[in-house]
């Protein structure tokens, strides 16, 4: 039996997580590890004889995910809240840098559509270098990271019409007019459809299945949506990769997408790879070596075009001079999508193989020296312009700041499980006015808190996506209240990976995992049954009338040294010396013979002796009420006696005729 093609995975897979271990020491993005181990795996070096088509169909899937998952993320409420930003500096971007593309290319002499064609290529950055590497440098919530990202979003929705057009641009289209014209109608019923699905029927339908709390049955229902969307958008002669946009922007638009979001991720990571595989293996290194300047020569060009463009569409959205040549920079390369158009040219015979390896080429040394830009001009540029050109304008973005997600928040508290304790803990910041935030994954838990106003998302905390939305990498506090302990674990351990200063208390269900947790990172352990027994064992304590401060210091070495406190240390309490006593409520009522007689009397008459320790009149307390109060009714007395005198003692606060009734009662 004989696997050629699995054989061939095991290969390339190897290579990539072997030069990927190499470029982790030097900080370089794994993108560039898949497309250099696509190069060794390729015709050119070790040659594996894997059917291209195998990986094409592999890396089509990759790309359904990856714009699926971006369809997730945006959201058609925070893109209005950044529209500045998206709409005026991407529109600039992309328009003038595919416009003097397409004039450069078309004076040389190039067709009108291959001109076209260039700019679409040359105008869109990388998404996924971009974003990773200022994400490990935390410059997503500085001026430029979050500019940066208004763009490429726009770059990112661009991408779909652009690969709409090819087929426009090839000429493939007959009547094209009529064609555009039925395009445009498809996309206006899918448009509907995407709002119908993401307010009726999807909402329901993640409800329904998140109530039943199946990890498996959601991730299944995410794929089924994504992948049913992008095959009905097929079906009607558009893009997979755009199905799949919609199918990410109806789930968007639902409490669930963090959820789904982590689930996809791993998927996409893996598909993805293969996209960039494939683009090292179609690599000619000798068509490199023969066109060495050239490629050289051109990927400057495009650095300053790009930087330029860039800068100019940041600064005419109100960035000041500094940061918008920051995000010149940062977006100075071609992007991965940019790759995926070349691909979807040549499969329309509009990039001609020399064009495509020359684009490859130039596309990719401008990633490969991407992210040493963007990690070292925040450090540099500084030093070399006036410090007033470098900070963004006062009133440039109003609009940017506006974005309410979790994930801004700074030093708060995380709950993670709304159970009896997450109420409680909940509703104690509430009143402490603690900035808080919820995580518990029971759908109709979470839908009821919402609507009550409770800071509550929906997702496992064993997923990293969920816990980054939560703002858990900036939490001061984290609280873990998970029943199952596999999960307790993982959460724990995800919470550790994100953020090693928070402080982390975790409750559990037995002393059991008190050393184990603790090694896991918890800074502090509750479990409930040892609690229970601790309050138990006070309630014993208080009820045999051990003195307040034994009963603090037994509990405390409880808690600190566990039950074997008792086989440590001996305890002299002076419990076993005191009598024993019962403390009860009694009511005043009307026709009792106590009724409307001072407590002195009932001393001096001797109908009552025993000690009156509080007394309740509507809403006041009297503590050790005093000898001339007058007895009145419905007060609420609090009276200490033996237990075995407390019902006789206490039958003097009851109607006359009770009273003598209970009396000979206990005569007998």
């Amino acid at each position: 039996m004989h696997f050629p093609v699995l054989i061939d995975l095991l290969i390339i897979f190897s290579l990539a997580l072997l030069v990927n271990l190499i470029f982790q020491r030097f900080k370089v993005p794994s993108i560039l590890g898949f497309i250099v181990a696509g190069v060794l795996a390729g015709p050119h070096v070790f040659g594996l004889e894997t059917d291209p088509h195998d990986l094409e169909l592999l890396s089509e899937i990759g790309i359904m995910l990856l714009l699926f998952t971006i369809g997730i993320e945006f959201s058609l409420k925070d893109l209005m809240r950044i529209r500045k930003t998206v709409f005026l500096g991407g529109g600039i971007q992309v328009i003038f840098t595919g416009s003097l593309v397409f004039g450069a290319t078309f004076l040389l002499g190039y067709a009108w559509q291959m001109s076209v064609f260039f700019g679409f290529l040359i105008a869109l950055s990388s998404t996924a270098i971009v974003l990773r590497v200022m994400q490990e440098e935390s410059m997503m919530t500085k001026p430029y990271g979050r500019g940066s990202l208004g763009i490429l979003i726009f770059q990112d929705l661009i991408v779909v019409p652009m690969i709409m057009l090819v087929p426009f641009l090839t000429g493939g289209m007959n009547d094209p007019g009529n064609q555009l014209l039925w395009m445009l109608l498809k996309v206006i019923g899918l448009i509907v459809f995407t709002i119908f699905g993401a307010r009726k029927i999807v909402p329901r339908l993640l409800h329904a299945v998140a109530r039943t709390q199946k990890q498996d049955f959601f991730i299944l229902t995410i794929f089924i949506i994504g992948f049913g969307v992008a095959i009905l958008t097929a079906l009607l002669g558009l893009s997979l990769a755009l199905g799949a946009f919609l199918a990410g922007l109806i789930i968007s638009e639902t409490e669930y997408n963090h959820e789904a979001f982590g689930n996809i991720v791993p998927f996409r990571d893996i598909f993805t790879s293969f996209f960039f595989i494939l683009i090292g293996m179609f690599l000619n290194l000798e068509f490199i070596v023969e066109n060495v300047w050239l490629i050289i020569a051109l990927s400057v060009i495009v650095f300053l075009l790009k930087t330029f463009i860039a800068s100019f569409a940041a600064y005419f959205s109100g960035y000041r001079f500094g940061v918008a040549l920051t995000m010149g920079l940062a977006l100075s390369q071609v992007g991965e999508f940019s790759i995926l158009l070349a691909q979807t040219g040549r499969q329309y015979e509009l990039l001609p193989e020399f064009y495509h390896q020359l684009f490859l080429s130039v596309a990719l040394l401008t990633m490969v020296v991407a992210p040493f830009i963007i990690k070292s001009m925040p450090k540099w540029l500084p030093t070399i312009l006036p410090s007033k050109l470098y900070h963004q304008r006062l009133k440039a973005h109003s609009d940017e700041q506006s974005v309410e997600n979790y994930a801004k928040l700074e030093n708060h508290l995380v709950i993670i499980g709304m159970g009896t304790s997450g109420h409680n803990i909940a509703h104690a910041a509430e009143y402490a006015k603690i900035d808080h935030v919820i995580i518990d994954n029971d759908a109709d838990l979470v839908q009821q808190e919402k609507k009550n106003g409770e800071p509550i998302m929906f997702g496992n905390a064993e997923n990293i996506a969920v816990l980054k939305e939560a703002g858990v990498e900036k939490a001061g506090t984290i609280v873990i209240s998970i029943g199952s302990p596999a999960s307790m674990y993982t959460a724990l351990q995800n919470v550790r990976r994100l953020n090693d200063h928070a402080y982390v208390i975790v409750r559990t269900r037995s002393t059991e995992d008190l050393e184990s947790l603790y090694k896991a990172g918890a800074n502090d352990v509750i479990p409930t049954e040892f609690e229970t027994a601790v309050e138990i064992f006070t309630k014993v304590l208080h009820h045999n009338l051990v003195p307040e401060d034994e009963v603090r210091q037994m509990a405390a070495h409880l808690r600190e040294n566990g039950y074997g406190v008792f086989r440590e240390r001996e305890y002299e309490s002076t419990a076993p010396f005191l009598p024993k006593f019962s403390i009860s409520a009694v009511r005043v009522d009307k026709q009792s013979q106590v009724c409307n007689q001072s407590i002195g009397d009932l001393r001096k008459d001797k109908i009552f002796e025993e000690p009156i320790l509080a007394m309740q009149r509507e809403d006041d307390v009297v503590i050790a009420p005093d000898e001339s109060i007058v007895l009145l009714e419905d007060d609420i007395l609090i009276v200490m006696a033996k237990p075995e005198e407390i019902a006789c003692k206490s039958c003097v606060f009851e109607p006359e005729d009770t009273a003598l009734m209970t009396t000979g009662q206990q005569n007998k």
